[in-house]
């Protein structure tokens, strides 16, 4: 990885390697520094355990970043799609996205808000 280090992550190596390169890609396309607030989850992590399903970070295939700015947001939500990312999920209130590569079962092209 060229922008992150594997400390950034909580369990780097549960994190899938697309992923990470399209990070590195995402961070080269957006031209600033992108801080990771939540990477790898286990399915007993209480945010895992409490849907029907593990999700994308119990898979490896998403990330939480900062976001915390509506300008700062479109420019990395474009820069995301650009990319390839197919799975985005915006807090405006937290303040943070959700960026995912989606898991067999998972829809695709999809954007939402919590």
């Amino acid at each position: 990885m060229k922008y992150f280090t594997e400390s950034e992550f909580s369990d780097f190596t549960k994190m899938d390697p697309k992923l990470l390169s399209m990070l590195d890609e995402l961070r080269e396309a957006y031209g600033h520094p992108i801080k990771i607030t939540s990477s790898y989850r286990s399915p007993d992590h209480p945010i895992e355990a409490a849907k029907s399903s593990p999700g994308e970070h119990a898979h490896g295939a998403a990330v939480d970043i900062v976001s915390d700015s509506g300008g700062k947001t479109f420019r990395l939500v474009k820069a995301a799609i650009q990319v390839g990312f197919q799975r985005i999920g915006i807090s405006r209130k937290k303040g943070f996205i959700h960026l995912g590569i989606g898991y067999p079962g998972a829809p695709n092209k999809t954007i939402w808000t919590y």
